[in-house]
């Protein structure tokens, strides 16, 4: 009973302020400060956080990614307990599966899942602070969306994680897919809901995620992303009175800076909605800074997903993103 009283007051103090967080954890500094990646020897990178109070004095989070091949020395604890007594909080998401997950790829791999998860809640407890894990984000493809199945696996890995480890927020996490012409998408979203039973209800929130380029989606779709996004995350919060996270926000400034401007300013305008219609309690962006060797899903414009250059340039987003609070 203390426990779940503890975690109910952590809930409370942890939301009673928005989070904003960035992706990345390793940059490159330059002489007047400024971070960014280009080849620059690891012997020479230094902690992101060390530069956001001066960069970007809206930001209270750093996010980081666990996949299977997840070594504890990419983050050391003492370096992430550093960056918490400076006022950071770290966002921890836990993608073991990526994009090779189907029904079949769960079920041959769960030993393995569970023994990186073992490894990484033994990490975790050398963390002196608080925490958020966002799990398996973007589960709900291939198949899996209408997994109990993975429900279960889900749940044991939420319940594993908040039993072992203190003042620790953990939330599951579904893509946004679907229709992208489409505001209101219910019909695709509504697809994902039998996979949802215990783990939404075990969840302290519902996070979710939304990506766009324009070397997968039109103009137009990524001009409604912000509008988009509020739908997704009205729909979470009303079908599971849970609060509502955007794990991770990705928009490409490939071939069309202004646009991914545009979606920023758009989010800024609409957050007071964000968080009275979905209860959204934070907002993470992809990547602060451009990644020049990213490789995935949306080609080449997977490396201008940054609201700034590599080489440290403030994109026109860089503006908006600092209003979001």
């Amino acid at each position: 009973m203390k426990k779940i009283i503890n975690l109910i007051v952590f809930s409370k103090l942890l939301f009673a302020y928005f989070i904003v967080g960035v992706g990345g954890f390793q940059v490159c500094p330059t002489k007047n400060g400024t971070s960014f990646y280009k080849n620059c020897p690891y012997v020479k990178q230094k902690p992101l956080f060390l530069y956001l109070k001066k960069e970007a004095p809206n930001v209270n989070a750093v996010s980081m990614w666990i996949t299977k091949d997840w070594q504890k020395d990419w983050y050391p604890a003492d370096e992430i307990n550093k960056m918490i007594s400076k006022g950071f909080i770290p966002i921890y998401v836990f993608y073991w599966f990526g994009d090779d997950i189907s029904p079949s790829y769960v079920r041959k791999n769960e030993k393995k899942y569970f023994k990186t998860l073992n490894k990484f809640i033994k990490y975790l407890q050398k963390i002196k602070g608080k925490k958020i894990i966002i799990i398996n984000p973007e589960y709900n493809e291939n198949g899996m969306e209408k997994s109990k199945y993975f429900d279960i696996l889900q749940a044991k890995t939420i319940l594993d994680i908040k039993q072992k480890v203190k003042n620790t927020l953990v939330g599951i996490c579904p893509g946004d897919f679907g229709d992208y012409n489409l505001i209101w998408d219910t019909y695709n979203w509504n697809l994902m809901l039998p996979s949802m039973n215990y783990s939404a209800k075990l969840s302290d929130f519902i996070a979710f995620q939304e990506m766009r380029a324009l070397t997968r989606n039109t103009y137009f779709q990524i001009s409604d992303t912000a509008l988009r996004s509020l739908a997704f995350a009205t729909f979470l919060h009303q079908k599971f009175n849970k609060p509502t996270f955007l794990a991770y926000l990705a928009v490409s400034s490939y071939k069309n800076e202004k646009l991914q401007a545009k979606v920023y300013k758009d989010i800024v305008k609409l957050l007071p909605l964000f968080k009275h219609s979905a209860s959204l309690i934070g907002l993470n962006i992809f990547n602060y800074i451009d990644v020049p060797t990213h490789k995935g899903y949306f080609k080449q414009a997977e490396k201008f997903f940054g609201i700034k250059k590599e080489n440290g340039e403030k994109k026109e987003s860089f503006k908006y993103f600092l209003k979001i609070r």
